[in-house]
């Protein structure tokens, strides 16, 4: 990211401006993720979480550095793992389902955020242009609209079937015990991170990123769900002159 916009002829300002804004986007979006993994797995009786402090929206206990920095850079990076113990789960009898639950909250956070934040960001955006361009709200308007943007791409990301992402964890509960424990599918397991590291650079290299448009697949429904949601809201920004 930061790579693109050395290379894209802006001004040094607008740069600045622009990582700015990026690390705080990306900031919500993790911490989101991660604190609701941590806060399903505490809800549904495990208190590994909590005992390790992961039960907080505070970034410094979700993000990892080097995934941040990554992330920031090239586009493509991690928060740190919410680790939990499945044999404490005990609210409800199916311990697969509280499995999937926990594994599908941080995208569900991402969802909710992706909510939130479009509403703000086309809140701020129509009053920043109703009010003959005043920058703090145009500046408010682009904190909310990329965090909209980072967390859907947070949570088609994280939705890929592969190890070890929440899609593929999701995957895993859903397999019969006699595929999940044949060679081939340890073996898939073990080398598809790499898969995902080469498809990246690939990418990278010949500027056709596979991995991209998977991910822009992926997040296409959830993006029209929340244009409809949206509708009423523009609807109510237009009726009180925004």
């Amino acid at each position: 990211m930061i790579v693109r916009l050395i290379g894209s002829g802006l001004e040094p300002r607008e740069i600045i401006y622009l990582v700015i804004i990026y690390i705080i986007a990306l900031t919500l979006s993790f911490s989101i993720h991660e604190f609701m993994h941590a806060a399903v797995a505490v809800w549904l009786g495990d208190p590994t979480p909590k005992n390790m402090g992961r039960v907080t929206l505070n970034p410094i206990a979700h993000v990892d550095p080097v995934g941040t920095i990554l992330l920031l850079v090239a586009g493509f990076g991690w928060g740190k793992p919410v680790m939990y113990n499945p044999s404490n789960l005990h609210r409800f009898k199916n311990h697969r389902w509280m499995n999937i639950m926990v594994h599908l909250a941080g995208v569900t956070g991402n969802f909710l955020l992706g909510i939130v934040t479009m509403i703000f960001g086309s809140l701020f955006y129509h009053i920043y242009m109703a009010n003959d361009g005043i920058i703090a709200f145009k500046a408010l308007s682009d904190v909310f609209l990329y965090t909209y943007a980072f967390s859907m791409m947070l949570l088609a990301f994280n939705l890929l079937p592969i190890p070890p992402l929440d899609g593929f964890h999701v995957l895993q509960e859903l397999l019969p015990y006699k595929v999940r424990s044949s060679q081939g599918y340890r073996n898939f397991e073990r080398m598809s991170p790499m898969i995902i590291w080469v498809v990246f650079l690939i990418g990278m290299v010949s500027r056709i990123s596979i991995l991209s448009t998977v991910v822009e697949i992926i997040q296409w429904p959830f993006e029209k769900i929340i244009g409809f949601i949206m509708i009423p809201f523009e609807m109510l920004f237009s009726l009180i002159g925004l």
